[in-house]
């Protein structure tokens, strides 16, 4: 559903071997470009080979880093390892479009506030929540999962 709003450029981090991308694709308007970036190089190589007829799709290796290459997004979803959820955390001004939707998945629900990890601020969760040019709210998809949704302003 998410997919199907971003009217131009959609981008994930953690491609592995393109599953959550051809979902994303599946949803995504004619001519929406993606871009997946994976840092593992034979996982990045094999979904470059699933993708390799679909010329709106872009399958980078490397660092999460790599997403900002071709920004600003309608929709970006972090997905897999990397930094670009903790410490070193991306920016959403730089990555989003105004009006562009953020996912952060793979979270424990919080349960406190503010939300605290081995006992301290979770800081990484506070980045998103608390970013000022973001609207964000932690969504709970299990007893255990949450992802974080957020939406930036547009420029005032």
């Amino acid at each position: 559903m998410l997919a199907a709003g971003a009217l131009h450029s959609i981008a994930e981090t953690g491609t592995g071997y393109g599953v959550g991308l051809a979902r994303l694709a599946s949803g995504a308007a004619p001519g929406t470009r993606l871009t997946s970036v994976e840092r593992d190089p034979n996982r990045a190589r094999i979904a470059a080979e699933v993708f390799g007829d679909c010329s709106d799709v872009v399958i980078l290796h490397g660092d999460w880093q790599r997403v900002e290459e071709h920004g600003p997004y309608d929709l970006l979803v972090l997905d897999g390892g990397g930094q670009a959820k903790g410490s070193g955390a991306a920016d959403p001004a730089r990555l989003l479009a105004a009006g562009g939707t953020v996912v952060i998945d793979d979270f424990t629900p919080a349960t406190t506030w503010p939300p605290r990890f081995n006992g301290a601020p979770d800081q990484s969760r506070l980045h998103w929540l608390e970013y000022p040019e973001l609207r964000a709210t932690e969504l709970r998809l299990a007893a255990d999962l949450s992802v974080i949704v957020g939406t930036r302003l547009p420029a005032s």
